[in-house]
């Protein structure tokens, strides 16, 4: 028996090598990433899902829905089993699965060579993207691309049976399952367009009819969470916040950004083929791959949502273009068992040292990403019961027991509240009577923070921590007797006039 080892394979694997050694792929660099992990954590330890907040003290006990609660848990799981490698571990597979359905149903429609650049083109992205339950939502989609490209193709239903199937895990490993009724209802939609622009409606009803109970069955089938409808109204809830126009993820794409770059790897590629070919994608093809530009440029978290469907629509565009020929000739898929296995073994066994000295500059960098040692800090001087910091620190204190006054679940704590702190973090006026309204037993703040120079400045505030990023800041007339530290000088600019921002290597 011959042994294969195609190159495609090899590419694939040496992808998926570089998502592993990137530390950050374990979910580190995230700033949700600990909220997120301690739920699981809390889920696994009590066999439930809490009925309302058990992380702050200003919501405490205020019901509050988990529409990622199994994702959560089974980053929980990963992670008390081998750490951040074992949200690592999660984080790789489902960029295999995003990747790999991507090449699957671009394969469809172009050679398996040219299938793999497309959806590696179309995916960077999720190669640098940190494990949280929104990744969930990215390998199925992938999924559910594959699933109903297949179907257009060949109008086989078995492509779309076990669709309802998927959405019953789907609602409960993260709220992006929305999305995935939009696709399926886009592909009803568009089938049915191109029925009547054809004047076909009559002769394909039964298919139509069979789509659109697909659609019905799998809306359904979102009901079969902890929270029945009220799932998919807290997803819509969460979308309609304000607050979102202050935050950064979800804010519009900028295009001269990293995440911009991004974008247009699936933009510019599929409107680039159109300009040159004359060649248009069919309604349902269209349908599905404009929704999807539009919806992936409105909010820098949906970039990779947009990326995870585009590569069979990319692929199916360039099919029916006359320079595919052309392109076909010069595509290959070389199978060399010996060469590739050898390339693979180096892989593999330089993977290693390379990952551990990467995880060792995390390692060495990590105090100036989270506030380790402020927590220390807290925590030996009973400072926990009532901490007034802001939403980036808020994940970590939860991740360490302690209480936070505000954190990133904004469908928690709604506009009103997150609004009165934003402004408050800024120093504008009246932001001494938030504070004296809350009556913090301490303030952890980084050092470039406006409150934390405002409160300095009030004489009601004296610093008792300092550290590269982080203080700690106490009451003046605080009963426990600690030693004054004095702020060290604030840098803002570097020596070229630009702004310095702290950075995760």
């Amino acid at each position: 028996m011959a042994i294969r080892f195609p190159a495609t394979i090899l590419v694939f694997a040496a992808v998926l090598w570089v998502k592993a050694i990137y530390p950050a792929s374990s979910g580190i660099a995230d700033t949700d990433f600990f909220w997120h992990l301690t739920y699981g954590q809390w889920i696994i330890e009590n066999g439930a899902i809490p009925a309302g907040d058990i992380f702050s003290w200003t919501f405490s006990g205020h019901p509050y829905q988990l529409t990622q609660w199994f994702g959560e848990a089974l980053m929980g799981l990963a992670y008390n089993a081998a750490g951040l490698d074992g949200t690592k571990l999660i984080s790789v597979a489902l960029t295999a699965i995003t990747i790999g359905f991507a090449w699957l149903a671009a394969k469809r429609f172009v050679h398996t060579s040219m299938a793999l650049g497309i959806a590696i083109l179309c995916n960077l992205v999720h190669i640098v993207t940190p494990m949280r339950p929104q990744l969930f939502t990215f390998a199925l989609l992938a999924i559910g691309a594959w699933m109903v490209t297949s179907y257009i193709a060949t109008r086989r239903m078995r492509y779309l049976a076990a669709y309802p199937v998927m959405m019953v895990l789907w609602v409960n490993l993260h709220g992006g399952f929305v999305t995935g009724l939009m696709l399926i209802g886009l592909v009803a939609l568009g089938l049915t367009a191109e029925a009547f622009m054809k004047k076909t409606l009559r002769e394909e009803m039964r298919g139509l009819a069979m789509v659109w109970g697909v659609v019905c069955v799998s809306t359904l089938a979102t009901l079969l969470n902890p929270y029945g409808a009220n799932a998919i109204l807290t997803v819509l809830m969460i979308g309609g916040l304000r607050s979102a126009s202050v935050i950064s993820e979800w804010m519009p794409v900028n295009l001269t950004t990293e995440l911009g770059w991004f974008y247009l790897l699936n933009l510019v590629p599929y409107v680039a083929v159109m300009a040159v070919s004359g060649v248009r994608p069919r309604l349902s093809h269209g349908l599905i791959a404009g929704f999807f530009l539009v919806f992936g440029v409105l909010a820098n978290r949906q970039v990779a949502m947009c990326a995870a469907v585009m590569a069979p629509f990319m692929a199916a565009l360039l099919a029916r273009t006359p320079h595919y020929e052309k392109l076909l000739a010069s595509c290959g898929n070389p199978n060399r068992p010996l060469a590739h296995g050898l390339i693979a073994a180096a892989l593999a066994a330089s993977f290693p040292a390379i990952a551990a000295k990467g995880n060792g500059t995390w390692a060495a960098t990590l105090n100036n990403q989270y506030p380790i040692e402020a927590t220390n800090f807290l925590v030996q001087h009973n400072l926990t019961d009532r901490v007034m910091s802001d939403t980036l620190e808020a994940s970590y204190l939860i991740h360490r027991g302690v209480p936070v006054f505000v954190d990133g679940r904004m469908d928690l704590y709604r506009d009103q509240f997150y609004f009165e702190w934003y402004l408050a973090s800024r120093a504008t006026p009246g932001w001494d009577a938030l504070v004296e309204r809350h009556a913090p037993q301490a303030m952890l703040l980084r050092l470039d923070m406006a409150i934390r120079q405002a409160a300095l400045a009030s004489g009601k505030w004296k610093q008792v921590y300092e550290d590269a990023r982080y203080s700690v800041l106490v009451p003046a007339s605080f009963a426990i007797e600690l030693p004054e530290v004095r702020p060290a000088e604030v840098t803002y600019l570097d020596g070229k006039g630009k702004l310095i921002r702290p950075y995760m290597p």
